[in-house]
């Protein structure tokens, strides 16, 4: 959509050219055909200014491009006015322009709206069955467009779990934070500083086109196998926000999301994925690396992957056992067989060769 440029009213009489000239007195714009005053407009009419230059330039007394340069404003612009004067007349200036219909909430959908609301239904009531969304019918309620008849505000008033909230009203409330990026739980967050909380308590809340949502599938299969067994009995952690298994699930939810290192987690939504582990937000690259060095101390990795070991070899006798292969590769210098080729890593080239393999 085009841009209005304002124009600029030097004080003092400025000419346009050797026969037109303009000068502004007290706030209003008087133009000048050699000292006869011909137009004026107060100062703030934009569109009586658009109207008199274009007259200006369809009588012939001036050039398009003696405006733009007088009034310091675009060429495109000045062509633009006379082009309305031409077709529409003096009138095209200062109709009324026509403001921009509802795309979502149409007059057919406010008559039905407003007939639900008038049967005392609410905004998600209404919403589901005239398929908008429960906000927009809200804010249509608080500019009048729709009005409640006899209906207390109690019924409108519903529980926030009830509501699923879009990416952009969670956009909203991420950037509004007081203590950061999506730091929405505020109170948990001073008692973790102080010292008097174990862990925050993953919540989930109904929430709309979660990007990355798809991994919570993953979850059952996860847990099934394992991922927090024996967690409680061989790591520890100090009290604070996150605790040992919203790490463990972030960490796993990174791994199945392609995230090669934990540096890369800057580049990722940190709300959007605090929502996938039930928190408002994932913790900082620096905290997370001093979480994994409490986790990885005195070895107890490799004592959860035995328990672990164990476990599914438990779970499923008939498929333990142990497959070792070792392949060793060797170049092959004669000249009497033409072997198949080969990559070799210490060569760096394709080479004829065999490999020799041992299985246990």
């Amino acid at each position: 959509m085009p841009q209005i440029q304002l124009p600029i009213f030097p004080a003092g009489l400025t000419h346009i050219n050797n026969l037109i000239g303009f000068e502004k007195r007290e706030g209003r714009v008087y133009y000048f055909h050699g000292i006869l005053p011909v137009f004026f407009h107060e100062e703030d009419d934009i569109e009586s200014f658009r109207f008199i230059t274009s007259q200006l330039v369809v009588s012939g007394n001036v050039k398009q491009i003696e405006i733009s340069r007088a009034f310091g404003i675009s060429y495109i612009n000045v062509k633009r006015n006379v082009k309305i004067l031409r077709n529409q007349g003096a009138k095209g200036f200062f109709k009324k322009r026509k403001g921009r219909s509802a795309h979502v909430l149409t007059s057919d959908k406010i008559k039905k709206a407003q007939r639900f609301l008038d049967k005392g239904c609410n905004a998600s009531e209404i919403g589901h069955k005239i398929k908008v969304k429960a906000s927009t019918i809200r804010k249509a309620i608080q500019k009048g467009r729709l009005c409640r008849k006899g209906i207390e505000e109690k019924d409108e008033k519903e529980p926030e779990a009830l509501v699923a909230k879009t990416k952009s009203d969670r956009a909203i409330v991420d950037s509004e934070a007081n203590m950061g990026i999506a730091c929405t739980r505020e109170n948990e967050r001073i008692f973790a500083a102080l010292g008097k909380l174990t862990e925050a308590i993953p919540e989930f809340e109904p929430n709309i086109d979660v990007k990355s949502a798809g991994v919570l599938l993953a979850l059952p299969a996860l847990l099934m196998n394992g991922l927090l067994e024996h967690s409680d009995e061989i790591f520890s952690l100090p009290k604070g926000y996150y605790g040992m298994q919203s790490i463990f699930i972030i960490l796993a939810f990174a791994a199945l999301l392609r995230i090669q290192s934990i540096e890369a987690l800057r580049f990722s939504d940190a709300g959007e994925m605090g929502k996938l582990v039930g928190l408002d937000r994932i913790p900082e690259v620096k905290t997370l690396r001093k979480k994994i060095d409490y986790l990885t101390d005195d070895g107890k990795p490799e004592e959860w992957s035995r328990q672990l070991s164990q476990k599914w070899m438990e779970d499923c006798p008939e498929l333990a056992g142990t497959l070792y292969i070792d392949g060793h590769e060797r170049v092959y210098h004669g000249k009497k067989t033409k072997l198949p080729k080969r990559y070799f890593a210490r060569e760096k080239l394709c080479l004829r060769g065999v490999m020799l393999i041992r299985e246990c």
